[in-house]
């Protein structure tokens, strides 16, 4: 892969928890008490959720051009990198606290995408 798919990739995975953790952030923001129309007015003008789906969209063409230029086999199973960030973006900006075993659950996803990586060849 080239440096330039390497940094999509890596653009892919911090736009998918970027993308998870706006959309969190802009229904919290709305409540649990909208209900309705409310609701997805909430969400229509959420600056949270809107940022969320132009980073999706970023996210989208970025993952096109991995796909076109890396294996399926290797980058797919990677993407699961975005399941660590969504821990680690819980706990850093939702004040989440994740308990001994999502930790390590994330490293052992970690682990296991690292050792797709590393069968480059």
């Amino acid at each position: 892969m080239s440096a330039l798919s390497w940094f999509l990739f890596a653009l892919t995975v911090a736009l998918d928890v970027f993308g998870q953790t706006a959309f969190k952030l802009g229904l919290d923001a709305i409540g649990d008490q909208a209900a309705g129309a409310a609701f997805w007015r909430g969400v229509a003008t959420s600056p949270w959720v809107l940022a969320g789906f132009a980073g999706y969209c970023v996210e989208a063409v970025s993952w096109m051009y991995v796909l076109g230029h890396a294996p399926l086999s290797i980058v797919g199973p990677m993407a699961a990198l975005s399941y660590v960030g969504a821990v680690l973006a819980g706990r850093l900006f939702l004040g989440e606290r994740p308990r001994a075993r999502r930790w390590l659950g994330a490293g052992l996803v970690t682990i296991g995408a690292g050792l797709v990586g590393a069968s480059l060849g």
